[in-house]
C-alpha cells in the first residue's frame, strides 16, 4: 500500500519554475527478519514486508513525510488561503485533524475529509491511479523492494499534464453534483480536454449560473 499526495500543477512564481504537482509517494512497509530460508534469501535476512496501517502508522507518515514535503515543495505564492489536505474517510485517517497538526506546531495546513459516498471527489480516483498503474504494469517486479521502485518511478514519470486533467475533471464533477442537488446521479464527463483546453494549469470550469443559483437556493433552504 502507498500514500500518494499531489496538488494541481501550476507556475511557481517564488521559484520561477513549473510546479509539477507531485508532493510525494510513500510505501507502507517495514523491515522484518526472515523466519525461514527460501531460494531468494537465507533465514535471518532483513526483508521488506507490507505494513498494517492503523491510526498510529498513518499519523506518523503524515507528520514525518507528507507535511514536510508540502512545506518544501508546494509553491509559496499559492498559499493565500492556506493549504487543504483532502483525505478519504478510512478509520486511520480520522486520527489526523487540523487540531492534530496545530498541536505539532504546523500552521497554514488544514485537513479536510472527502464527502461521504463521493468517490468522484477524489482526484486520485479520477485518473491518477489508472495512469500510474498503466505505467507500472509496463515494468516487471519480482519482490516488494522492486515493486516499490517501479511504483515510485511510475509516479515521477507521470506527466504533470495528466495530473492537471484530473483537477479539471474534478471541477466538472462538482458542477454536476451541484446540478443533481448534491447527489451523484450523473455520468462522468467526456470533455475532450486535449482538443479543447490549451493551458491545463490555468483553465477553470465555468459553472452554469442556473446550476449555481439552484444549489445556493437549496443550501439556503436547509440553513
Amino acid at each position: 500500500m502507498f500514500l500518494a499526495a499531489f496538488a494541481r500543477p501550476r507556475h511557481d512564481a517564488h521559484r520561477n519554475r513549473h510546479f509539477d504537482g507531485k508532493i510525494g509517494i510513500w510505501p507502507f512497509v517495514e523491515q522484518t527478519v526472515a523466519l525461514r530460508k527460501s531460494k531468494n534469501r537465507p533465514k535471518g535476512a532483513i526483508v521488506t514486508t507490507p505494513q498494517s496501517v492503523d491510526g498510529v502508522v498513518y499519523n506518523n507518515i503524515i507528520m514525518n513525510k507528507v507535511v514536510p514535503a508540502i512545506q518544501e515543495r508546494f509553491p509559496k505564492g499559492g498559499r493565500p488561503g492556506g493549504i487543504f489536505v483532502q483525505q478519504d474517510n478510512a478509520s486511520p485517517h480520522k486520527t489526523v485533524t487540523t487540531d492534530t497538526l496545530m498541536s505539532h506546531g504546523v500552521s497554514g495546513i488544514s485537513m479536510a475529509n472527502q464527502p461521504a459516498n463521493s468517490p468522484d471527489f477524489n482526484v486520485l480516483d479520477l485518473g491518477f491511479f489508472n495512469a500510474i498503474q498503466s505505467l507500472q504494469q509496463k515494468k516487471q517486479s519480482k519482490s516488494i523492494d522492486e515493486l516499490i521502485s517501479v511504483v515510485e518511478e511510475a509516479y515521477y514519470e507521470l506527466p504533470s499534464e495528466t495530473l492537471g486533467k484530473t483537477f479539471v475533471t474534478l471541477q466538472k464533477v462538482m458542477e454536476l453534483a451541484m446540478h443533481d442537488g448534491g447527489g451523484n446521479n450523473y455520468k462522468l464527463p467526456h470533455m475532450r480536454k486535449d482538443a479543447n483546453i490549451k493551458d491545463m494549469a490555468l483553465y477553470n470550469v465555468k459553472c452554469s449560473p442556473a446550476t449555481y443559483a439552484s444549489a445556493s437556493s437549496q443550501i439556503n433552504s436547509r440553513s
